[in-house]
Order: structure tokens, then C-alpha cells, then sequence
């Protein structure tokens, strides 16, 4: 695994001619993505807002996210190519979706993932992420993906977000 990236990343918003780059990076994720979950992450790639971050302009990671109301977001889908875990561009991705909400008056911001009912190591590590960055778990919903298979839901305040300058 590399100690740093070779060159720095660039997070932009997606747009429609990523899709087929994101599906193909999502793929090589099947530790985190069932394959038959692909279909779903092709429909919200086009009906989503959705960052991009990239390298030498191929994408490497993506961060899918929904407005549920005027004052919350919901994070979708969320993916780094493996070669560049830990290398920061997860949280880069984080770090450029949380200022814009803000400004847009969007205050919550939830995701959910595996819950740690489920012993699965690559979810341990989804969840220490998350928690790192800010992230409280809220809630278990008990046999959401499927019966044995329990949802983790996690909630961020964006408030302390918001600039307090003119």
C-alpha cells in the first residue's frame, strides 16, 4: 500500500461521462459493494448529486449524496479505489461536500453502513472512518440489507460548519 499519494487529488462534482469510470472503480470495491447492488449506484449516479475525486483524471473515489430537506443531507454511496485507502482522499471528499451544505443551510448530515452486529473487518474499518471524522452513531435498524444483516445509521451536526464571518 502506498505511504502517500503520487500526486494530489482533485475534487470536483461528477458529471454524466464519469458514470461509466465510477461503476467500473465501484466493481473492483466487491468487498464493500455486493455486485448486484451496482444497479442501484447506476441510478443514483444519474439522479444524485455527486463529488468526484481523481488523479491524473481518472476518478478514484466518488461520494454520492441526496438533500432530503432544506436542512438535511443524506450520504448514499461512498467509495476509494483500495490502492489509496488511508491516504486521505476520503476525508477530502468529506471535507469538500460538508462546507458546501453548510452554506446551503443544510445543518444534518446522515449516512448508515454495516453495523458492527455484523463482525465484517472492512465495515469495522467504514465505521472507524466515519467516527474519526465526526460521524455519532444514532441508531441500529435490525435486519435491513437482509435477515442476520443489521444497518448502522450515523448522523454529523454541520452547524459548527457554517462560517460566523462577513
Amino acid at each position: 500500500m502506498n505511504t502517500e499519494p503520487s500526486a494530489p487529488f482533485l475534487i470536483r462534482p461528477s458529471e454524466k461521462k464519469d458514470i461509466p469510470a465510477i461503476l467500473a472503480l465501484a466493481k473492483t470495491l466487491n468487498k464493500f459493494f455486493p455486485k448486484n447492488s451496482l444497479g442501484i449506484l447506476e441510478a443514483l449516479l444519474k439522479t444524485q448529486p455527486t463529488v468526484v475525486g481523481e488523479q491524473g483524471g481518472d476518478p478514484i473515489g466518488f461520494l454520492v449524496y441526496t438533500l432530503r430537506d432544506k436542512e438535511t443531507a443524506e450520504i448514499l454511496w461512498m467509495g476509494v479505489r483500495e490502492e489509496f485507502h488511508g491516504l486521505g482522499l476520503g476525508t477530502n471528499l468529506l471535507e469538500t461536500l460538508e462546507p458546501m451544505l453548510a452554506e446551503q443551510g443544510i445543518r444534518k448530515l446522515y449516512t448508515s453502513t454495516l453495523s458492527y452486529t455484523v463482525p465484517y473487518e472492512p465495515y469495522e474499518k467504514v465505521r472507524t472512518f466515519y467516527y474519526r471524522r465526526g460521524f455519532k452513531s444514532i441508531g441500529t435498524e435490525h435486519n435491513f440489507y437482509q435477515e442476520g444483516i443489521d444497518r448502522l445509521i450515523l448522523f454529523k451536526n454541520l452547524v459548527h460548519q457554517r462560517s460566523t464571518t462577513p
